[in-house]
């Protein structure tokens, strides 16, 4: 059935995120991969927690990350950060609070911003208990730097998977705790995002939290009449649904994504 963005915004399933903050306009999302006939692709999953009226909370702005070092040369090149994948928690509706999984412990993760034609390198740590491999979205990223499905972070501290890294299998790839990845950014400027693009399990680990901007820069934007600084605001928009208590609601199969079943296929695969 076609929709309309007017009937869409007015189903309420749009949600305004920035920082650890949220303001949803509705507790209503689509989650569910039963389809309801012709009607709709999926059903409604509904928030079991109170939600605030819309646009009652403030809007939060994703921290800037600064580089951990630039080039030593005289004319450097390169920036070079470190963000780390862990557990945290956040404030997104007021009063209660939602487990995340961040890029360093926040959602949104902390914004990288860059300019056209300088290079940057960011090592990511995974301390997470699951693997994870990071996409950045829109990017023009050589295919080692990609993040593509089955390149894997293993977790640091985790050796239950430690079967699978010397698999003689190409499709698969796997770091033990961090991967650097290198961005060349010869492109325009743009607004992008990075997230987590884990096979089978990219829905999941972004739902709870897995998502960030960066955003690149250029000369022909810099001379455009267009809001800088404080008023340039990156605008995340994301749709959830809410425990009583304020987790995240997600229909897994398994919960903690841990993935046994798939990590047993994972091995089948690197035998034959």
């Amino acid at each position: 059935m076609a929709i309309t963005r007017k009937e869409f915004l007015k189903l309420g399933t749009l949600g305004l995120v920035g920082g650890a903050g949220l303001a949803l306009t509705s507790g209503v999302s689509t989650s569910w991969p039963q389809g309801r006939g012709n009607e709709m692709t999926g059903n409604l999953l509904r928030s079991e927690a109170q939600l605030p009226e819309p646009f009652g909370v403030p809007l939060s702005v994703p921290p800037v990350l600064k580089p951990v070092r630039t080039d030593s040369r005289a004319r450097a090149t390169t920036d070079y950060y470190e963000i780390t994948l862990k557990e945290g928690e956040a404030e997104i509706l007021p009063g209660l609070t939602t487990a995340i999984w961040g890029y360093d412990g926040i959602f949104p993760g902390p914004t990288i911003k860059s300019r056209s034609g300088r290079k940057v390198v960011v090592r990511y740590h995974n301390e997470l208990p699951v693997p994870v491999t990071t996409h950045l979205h829109g990017g023009r990223t050589p295919p080692e730097s990609d993040g593509y499905p089955t390149d894997l972070i293993l977790p640091k501290s985790d050796s239950s998977h430690t079967h699978h890294e010397h698999s003689a299998d190409p499709i698969w790839l796997f770091h033990r705790g961090s991967k650097d990845y290198v961005y060349p950014l010869e492109q325009r400027a743009a607004t992008l995002w990075y997230h987590d693009h884990r096979m089978d399990f990219t829905g999941p680990q972004i739902w709870r939290g897995l998502a960030g901007f960066h955003i690149v820069h250029d000369d022909v934007e810099d001379a455009l009449p267009l809001p800088k600084e404080k008023k340039d605001v990156p605008l995340m928009l994301c749709d959830r649904s809410f425990g009583e208590g304020g987790s995240f609601l997600y229909p897994s199969l398994d919960p903690s994504l841990q993935g046994t079943d798939d990590l047993a296929k994972m091995a089948i695969w690197s035998q034959d």
